[in-house]
């Protein structure tokens, strides 16, 4: 859990971290070590080049599972993009529900007008 949520919020052990915890043991370890390894194993480095539309990407400055610095290789590989960080481990609109909302419809208000 480590790798999804902060300690703070894994010690306080509320419903978003239980319903995660029971998600997670409820799924099989085959299915899980396929996940992981179907994404250790992806390379989209060149794909995302290819990107043509206006793109937000969101990092945690703290995230285990995707670094923050693959948060900036991403969005300087997609032409155009722009990067929004947030003090949080992976889950950024779970830490930073309001400010992950704000930063969501800001981005896409242009588009919605």
């Amino acid at each position: 859990l480590g790798n999804w949520f902060p300690d703070a919020m894994r010690d306080e052990n509320g419903p978003v971290v239980q319903r995660f915890r029971k998600d997670l043991l409820a799924t099989s370890r085959q299915g899980l070590a396929g996940l992981y390894g179907a994404l250790r194993d992806s390379d989209l480095r060149r794909t995302i080049a290819l990107i043509q539309s206006p793109t937000l990407v969101i990092g945690g400055e703290f995230d285990r599972a995707t670094s923050y610095a693959m948060s900036e290789a991403i969005a300087a590989g997609i032409p155009g993009a722009r990067l929004k960080s947030f003090p949080a481990v992976h889950l950024t609109n779970i830490e930073f529900p309001k400010e992950f909302l704000d930063e969501v419809l800001a981005f896409l208000k242009p588009t919605l007008a």
